[in-house]
This record gives C-alpha cells, sequence and structure tokens, in this order.
C-alpha cells in the first residue's frame, strides 16, 4: 500500500513539476520578447503560476473528455447511436432532490440513469428502491464518493464492491455501470469494472448545474445548445463542492422538464442507457481514445 502511494505520488509530483518548468520557459520567452522590462520579475512568476493551472486544467479536461491512449472499455458517447441521448445523474439518491427529479421524468415519460453513492442509498433506501421500481436504471458511483486516483487499492476495491452490494440489497438490481466521481479514474479502477462486469461509463456533455452559480436558465441554454446524437449528458441530484451531499440541486430540478422539452424539439430522444449501449461502439472508440 505505500509502495502504491509512493509511486502515485511521485508521479503526481513529476507531472506537476514539468507543468510549471514548462510554463516557466514559456513565461521567459514572453518576456524576452515583450519590451516591458521592469515588469518581467512580476509577470515572470505570475505568468508561471498562471500558464500552469491553465495546463494542469487543460490535461484534466482532457483526460475526463477524451483520455489517452487506447480506452476501449470507457464510455463517454456513443456516436452510432443517432439522435439518442441519455440523461445521468450522479451523488443520489437525496431524500429532497431525487423524488422531485423523479416525478419530472414520470410526467415527461423520460428513463434516465442514476449513479448512486452507497453511503447515500443506505441513507435513503426507499428512494434508491424507487429509482428501479419507476423504470430507471441504476449504477455505482463508489461507496463515499472518494478520489479513486487517491484511494489505495484495498480501499478502492472495497469502495466499489461494497456499493454494488449496497445497491443489490436495497433495490434488488445489481448495477451493470460504474462512475468514477468527479470522472476521475485510472487503470486499477478499469481493471475492477472489467473483473466485476460492469462498464464503465463517464460523459460527453456536463450540464455544470454543479457550479455555485448555477442557474435554471444557464443549465437549460447549456445543455439544449449544445446537445447532440450520441451524448451521455451529466447532471447531479444531490453532492456538494466539499462533501458527499448538501448543495443546492434546485436549479437541476428546475431545468430538467424544459431541457426534456429542448431535446426533444431538436429532434432527439432520451433512452436509458441500456438501450443506448446496444449501438455498435467502434466510432466511440475512435473518438475516446
Amino acid at each position: 500500500m505505500l509502495v502504491d502511494l509512493f509511486v502515485r505520488g511521485l508521479i503526481a509530483m513529476i507531472f506537476v513539476s514539468g507543468s510549471v518548468v514548462i510554463s516557466y520557459f514559456i513565461t521567459r520567452l514572453i518576456a524576452f520578447l515583450v519590451p516591458f522590462v521592469f515588469l518581467s520579475e512580476i509577470f515572470l512568476w505570475t505568468g508561471t503560476v498562471i500558464i500552469s493551472a491553465l495546463l494542469l486544467m487543460g490535461v484534466a479536461y482532457s483526460y475526463v473528455y477524451h483520455g489517452f491512449g487506447a480506452q476501449t472499455d470507457i464510455v463517454r458517447r456513443r456516436p452510432s447511436a443517432g439522435g439518442r441521448v441519455v440523461l445521468t445523474f450522479d451523488d443520489g439518491p437525496s431524500g429532497n432532490y431525487t423524488p422531485q427529479v423523479l416525478k419530472i421524468l414520470s410526467e415527461k415519460g423520460a428513463r434516465a440513469t442514476f449513479f448512486l453513492v452507497g453511503t447515500h442509498v443506505e441513507k435513503y433506501p426507499e428512494i434508491a428502491k424507487q429509482i428501479i421500481e419507476e423504470g430507471h436504471e441504476v449504477g455505482n458511483h463508489t461507496y463515499g464518493h472518494i478520489t479513486v486516483p487517491n484511494s489505495p487499492p484495498p480501499q478502492l476495491a472495497a469502495q466499489i464492491m461494497r456499493t454494488n452490494l449496497v445497491i443489490l440489497q436495497h433495490t434488488g438490481v445489481y448495477p451493470q455501470y460504474l462512475r468514477p466521481p468527479r470522472g476521475l479514474y485510472d487503470m486499477r479502477m478499469r481493471r475492477i469494472a472489467k473483473l466485476l462486469g460492469q462498464e464503465l461509463i463517464l460523459w460527453s456533455l456536463s450540464s455544470q448545474d454543479w457550479h455555485p452559480r448555477a442557474t435554471k436558465d444557464s443549465v437549460v441554454s447549456r445543455v439544449v445548445s449544445r446537445a447532440a446524437g450520441g451524448d451521455i449528458i451529466l447532471f447531479h441530484d444531490s453532492g456538494s463542492m466539499l462533501s458527499s451531499e448538501g448543495a443546492n440541486r434546485r436549479p437541476t430540478v428546475e431545468a430538467l422538464g424544459p431541457i426534456i422539452d429542448g431535446l426533444r424539439a431538436k429532434g432527439l430522444e432520451i433512452v436509458p442507457l441500456e438501450e443506448f449501449m446496444a449501438y455498435p461502439a467502434e466510432e466511440t472508440r475512435r473518438l475516446s481514445g
């Protein structure tokens, strides 16, 4: 365990150090080319920090939305699904927001997939069961909404397997899908998913309903304007920036109905993940790899 943590910490340190070095030399080049010598020293350090942060953010975005190398085992979208899209909800169930989401989905005749946190299933077992009873699907979102790359191997395996058992116990359904919190996965999680017979599901379009400044209008506008056939769309019915629950998901609830109407007005069909996954994956794999 200690060796594993040391190696992963070393890799992270090398990666961050590399981005700082690259940023430093980029900043020095800019300072050399711009004839404001008296600003050079201030610009050198602030520029290094800013460029480093942008590089790290860019790499993280590519890592979640596109991946590095061949990733035929990770599903982000399905272009072969034509005009079909999937609605997914992370971090639930919530005692407050999930029932409201379920009511809207029922009124609109739409089915979705809920990626459940194990502790929340234990806290709200009846709501987890309701999700299944109303025709929706469930997936595993780890037991305690952990950060996967930072978790020791035994903890990671326990988080996933325990959640599978909790979901099976309270809903009667074994989750066929697995999604890492925040989209942060690693090879260990990919191997565990394969071993347990679960599909690793990410997303191609985030509603950004998690943002503290999210509003109904901003969520509706982002999703409806950007959605295209083959997208897996990410929402949250619970969760929080700093804890596993407690954030305001009112914008998500208020936006959901108009989003469903807007997607259908664009000619898109909302389908469950099971149906979506039945379409060939070749095109998806080329995009994700």
